[in-house]
C-alpha cells in the first residue's frame, strides 16, 4: 500500500496539548508550510505527500531535471486509503489523517491511546538509558555519566541545585529540535525560582535533570521498528546551534581532527549493538512501529578524554537525520557536503545559486547548491544542499 507523508514537526507540542483540534502558533505553522515538501526525500514515486496546496511547478520541474522521481502531491480533497506516515504522531494528526486511514493496520500507533503520551516523551529515553547503563560501563570509549533524575517538585530541584558540583541540564518531557532545555550553570542560578522552569514543571508534571556535558560532536543513530523486528538504518553527523536546535547535517564527511585518536568507527559499532540490545530490552517494537532516531554526543569527560554518550535523546518520529541518509543516494560518489535549514530572503537564495550553481553528473547531484524545498518568493524557511566534488576534510560552512 502506498504511504502518505505529512510534515508536522510540532507533533510533540500537539502531544502535550492533547487536543485533537490543536493548532500550532502562527510562526510555527509558517515553518511547517515552508518546509512541507521535506518528506519528498523520504518517499517513493508511488507514495504521496499531503499538502495544503499544490507545490510550485517550477520547483518540481527542477527536481525532476536532476533525475529525481517525485511522489504524488495531494490536497485534502483527494481522499484515498494510505499507509499513514506523519512526521510524528499526536491526537491532532490522527484527526487530520482520519479520512485517509485504512482498516486492518497492524501498527500499534494506528489509533491514539492514552499510553502513547508517555511513550512519545523523554521517559522512553530514560527507559533506554536504564536498560543499557550497566553494559555501557564495560565499554572503554562509551560513557553515560549518570542516569537522568526525574524532578517532580521545585523543592527537589532546589535540593539538587544546592548539592550540584557541575552544570546541570534540565529537560522537559516533551519538546522538539533541541527546545525544552534549561542549563543550571551554578548554585546561584536559583532555577526553582525561574518562571520558565516553574511553568514547564506545572505544565508537564516533571522535568529530567542530567549532567551538562562538554560536547565535541553531535551524532544520531537511526533504526526502524516493525512487527518483524528492529533494523539499523545508519549513522548521521549533524550540527546544532548554541541552544541545541537542529541546524543541518553532513553528507559523506568524516569526523574532523578534533577527535584526535578517538576510535570513532569502533565506538559507533559498539553503540549500535548496545542500543539495539536496549531497544529490545524495553520491547519498543511491541508498542511502536516506524522510525527511531537516537541522538548521541561525543564529549570530553571530567578527565578530558573524548567519550561517546550514545543515547542523549530518543525520537519516535521521522527526523532530519533520516532525510540525510536518504539524500546520500542521490549524490555522486565523489561528492560530499552538508545541507541546512535556514530562513532566507529570495534575493539571498538567488545570489547563492549564481555564485555556486548546481551541477549534476550521471544523474547524480555533484556540486553547487541545490534547493531541497521551494525557495521563498519573498522570505521564508528553506532546506538546501551544498556539495563539493572532492572529499571535504573540514566541517566548515
Amino acid at each position: 500500500m502506498a504511504k502518505l507523508f505529512l510534515f508536522n514537526p510540532t507533533c510533540e507540542m500537539a502531544v502535550v496539548n492533547g487536543s485533537p483540534s490543536y493548532m500550532p502558533p502562527a510562526h510555527l505553522r509558517g515553518f511547517e508550510q515552508d518546509l512541507s515538501l521535506i518528506p519528498m526525500w523520504l518517499a517513493s514515486e508511488d507514495d504521496a505527500i499531503l499538502l495544503n496546496e499544490e507545490p510550485p511547478t517550477d520547483f518540481i520541474s527542477t527536481i525532476n531535471n536532476w533525475g529525481v522521481s517525485t511522489p504524488q502531491f495531494i490536497t485534502y480533497d483527494k481522499l484515498a486509503d494510505y499507509d499513514l506516515h506523519p512526521w510524528g504522531w499526536s491526537p491532532a494528526v490522527h484527526k487530520k489523517l482520519a479520512p485517509f486511514k485504512h482498516e486492518g493496520s497492524n501498527n500499534p500507533m494506528s489509533e491514539w491511546k492514552p499510553e502513547h503520551k508517555r511513550l512519545l516523551s523523554r521517559f522512553t529515553g530514560l527507559d533506554l538509558i536504564n536498560a543499557i547503563f550497566d553494559d555501557a560501563a564495560s565499554l572503554e570509549n562509551i560513557e553515560i555519566p549518570q542516569i537522568p533524575v526525574e524532578i517532580t517538585s521545585l523543592e527537589h530541584l532546589a535540593q539538587l541545585e544546592a548539592n550540584m558540583s557541575s552544570p546541570i541540564l534540565l529537560k522537559t518531557l516533551w519538546s522538539a529540535s533541541g527546545r525544552g532545555l534549561f542549563k543550571i550553570r551554578s548554585r546561584a542560578e536559583e532555577a526553582a525560582s525561574n518562571a520558565w522552569v516553574i511553568s514547564r514543571l506545572k505544565q508537564q508534571g516533571a522535568l529530567l535533570a542530567e549532567p551538562f556535558l562538554e560536547k565535541v560532536r553531535d551524532v544520531s543513530f537511526h533504526f526502524w521498528s516493525s512487527a518483524e523486528g528492529l533494523e539499523y538504518r545508519g549513522l548521521n553527523i549533524f550540527e546544532t546551534d548554541a541552544a541545541g536546535r537542529f541546524m543541518g547535517c553532513y553528507i559523506r564527511q568524516e569526523p574532523d581532527s578534533s577527535l584526535h585518536d578517538f576510535p570513532f568507527q569502533k565506538s559507533i559499532e559498539q553503540a549500535v549493538e548496545l542500543l539495539q540490545k536496549g531497544l529490545e530490552a524495553i520491547r519498543l517494537r511491541d508498542k511502536y512501529h516506524g522510525p527511531i532516531g537516537i541522538d548521541g554526543i561525543l564529549f570530553k569527560n571530567k578527565a578530558g578524554k573524548i567519550k561517546l554518550h550514545p543515547a542523549i535523546e530518543i525520537n519516535l518520529r521521522y527526523s532530519m537525520g533520516l532525510v540525510n541518509l536518504r539524500l546520500a543516494s542521490y549524490i555522486a560518489p565523489s561528492s560530499s557536503g552538508y545541507w541546512l535549514i535556514k530562513k532566507l530572503k529570495a534575493g539571498e537564495w538567488k545570489s547563492m545559486e549564481e555564485q555556486n550553481p548546481p551541477l549534476t553528473k550521471d544523474v547524480r547531484l555533484c556540486s553547487g547548491v541545490f534547493p531541497l524545498t521551494p525557495p521563498p518568493l519573498i522570505e521564508g524557511y528553506m532546506a538546501f544542499l551544498n556539495l563539493q566534488e572532492a572529499s571535504v576534510k573540514k566541517h566548515s560552512r
